[in-house]
């Protein structure tokens, strides 16, 4: 991944696409696996059945060609953490100007 010129290194195009890349209950479902809940726990939070759970996963495991809920998890942390980065320094950025 290349250096930005800060001295940190810019985040993979496909994790700035992530949020793109899904659609906004697929967006929800991996959310909550990056908190860390099961499909049940996702289930019962989204008001659905396990086996909807389940093909949200599968489909969002084939959209993002990953294997696993761990990697799922680590993408949307890191395009979280990028989110959020971003939105504080936009808002630096505006006090500074103002």
């Amino acid at each position: 991944m290349p250096d930005t010129g800060t001295g940190r290194v810019r985040l993979g195009v496909e994790t700035e696409k992530l949020k793109m890349t899904l659609t906004s209950r697929e967006w929800e479902v991996a959310r909550l696996v990056a908190k860390g809940l099961s499909n049940k726990e996702i289930a019962r939070h989204l008001d659905a059945c396990e086996g909807t759970v389940k093909i949200h996963l599968h489909n969002i495991y084939e959209r993002l060609a990953i294997k696993n809920r761990t990697v799922l998890a680590l993408k949307v942390t890191e395009f979280e953490f990028s989110e959020d980065r971003r939105g504080r320094a936009v808002l630096a950025e505006a006090v500074a100007a103002a």
